[in-house]
């Protein structure tokens, strides 16, 4: 057997085609490049890509983000993560995913990886019952997928929230399902060196409505959800915000400062479980 042996740089992409090069030019002849500069019912490009991401993957829901770092961060904020809680992870993976850690408001800890460069996942049992991290950020790190059958028993076993970083694998399955469809959430990567190349950016999908509705407002949507291509329905926002609504009445009655409201802003979808005057 011919073994193929792969010549091309890995730092070289290839050139964006011409019709590629057209539809960015016909979005700027428009002059309207914010994703909301839409007129009417029109979907805007970046909606259309939620959309079509959407689909291809399998998934309910899709966010377009600036970046796959940045979708990793705003994932975790959605899923509860709070302050100074820890977060597994791999070993093995790049400044980005502790990064989005910190970001967040984590702390990382590190597991094991073995010889085929996944998690060791007797590492991640023993590190997750020790710990009591209630989150797993994994990365399938150069393509390499750990054995899901055998991961998602821990994952359940542990109670555990998994969030997948799919930056190397987008269309990659593991028996027949595709990475990303495994655990709350995935993120993608559309970064210049992956399998969709704009430079930078990111996405974020799940089938999770009220895990995608925070996801959208956290990464920077106050309004026009509507006109996210993707996104739950309007009753999911409407009930976040009842949400919110209690708390800054609670909030306002312990403590109405400037400080109050900074606390707010900065806390507010953390599971809606304190006030942000506590913390």
């Amino acid at each position: 057997m011919t073994r193929k042996i792969f010549s091309r740089p890995f730092t070289q992409q290839e050139a964006i085609s011409q019709e590629a090069i057209d539809a960015a030019t016909e979005v700027l002849k428009t002059g309207r490049l914010h994703r909301y500069n839409t007129i009417e019912d029109e979907l805007s490009q970046v909606s259309l890509l939620e959309q079509e991401y959407a689909s291809y993957q399998g998934s309910r829901y899709c966010l377009a983000c600036t970046s796959c770092g940045y979708a990793l961060s705003i994932s975790l904020k959605a899923a509860g993560l709070e302050s100074d809680e820890y977060v597994l992870t791999n070993m093995y993976t790049l400044a980005p995913v502790p990064g989005a850690i910190s970001n967040a408001g984590g702390r990382a800890i590190f597991v094991e990886i073995n010889e085929n460069l996944v998690l060791d996942l007797d590492d991640l049992a023993q590190k997750a019952t020790s710990s009591g991290a209630r989150f797993l950020l994994l990365s399938h790190m150069r393509g390499h997928i750990v054995d899901m059958n055998k991961l998602m028993r821990i994952v359940q076993e542990k109670n555990l929230v998994l969030i997948e970083d799919c930056a190397h694998t987008m269309g990659a399955k593991w028996e027949q399902k595709k990475s990303g469809n495994f655990g709350l959430a995935a993120c993608f990567s559309t970064q210049t060196y992956k399998h969709l190349n704009s430079g930078e950016g990111g996405l974020i999908t799940s089938d999770n409505a009220e895990f995608m509705a925070r996801s959208i407002v956290l990464s920077g949507s106050y309004m026009f959800y509507e006109r996210h291509g993707a996104a739950p329905e309007a009753e999911v926002f409407s009930d976040i915000h009842k949400s919110l609504f209690l708390l800054c009445c609670l909030c306002l009655e312990k403590k109405p400062s400037t400080q109050c409201w900074f606390s707010f802003s900065h806390y507010h979808l953390s599971k809606f479980q304190h006030s942000p005057c506590a913390l």
